[in-house]
């Protein structure tokens, strides 16, 4: 994915959330739980002191979700999608067919943790430190 790309900032915002974040569970088509089980295990090769990784299981749809466990209520709370249908409007949209989003996503974990991300200043690329805005990113999308 090339940084003009629209859909280069939202990629990367969920990457960095998937490898920063504790308490996160993934619903995932079958065809990539290979792809979070090798997502897992890079994340610990890559962050040998993190002791928390994602979760994740089976889901019929053909999208991705990224929720956030609350620890208080175990309630989860969707806050990354992939995939074409319109999310509420504080997820993170990764708008694309499920199998180019999740690719690009995937990538982008991995070209942050060779970066030495999330253990690194600066090194989640520019605006990495800054609270994400969801509503600009939406307005770029076509």
């Amino acid at each position: 994915m090339r940084i003009d790309d629209p859909l280069w900032l939202v990629t990367r915002e969920t990457a960095r959330y998937m490898l920063r974040e504790a308490g996160l569970h993934l619903t995932v088509p079958a065809k990539y739980e290979q792809d979070m089980e090798a997502l897992v295990l890079e994340m610990s090769d890559y962050q040998p002191a993190k002791t928390e990784f994602p979760t994740f299981s089976r889901s019929e749809k053909n999208e991705v979700s990224v929720f956030h466990i609350d620890e208080d209520t175990k309630t989860k709370i969707c806050v990354a999608y992939i995939g074409l249908l319109e999310p509420d409007e504080n997820v993170r949209w990764v708008k694309a067919t499920v199998e180019d989003g999740w690719k690009n996503v995937l990538n982008a974990c991995k070209e942050l943790h060779e970066a030495g991300y999330p253990g690194c200043v600066g090194c989640g690329g520019p605006n990495a430190e800054l609270p994400w805005n969801e509503a600009a990113s939406r307005k770029t999308l076509v």
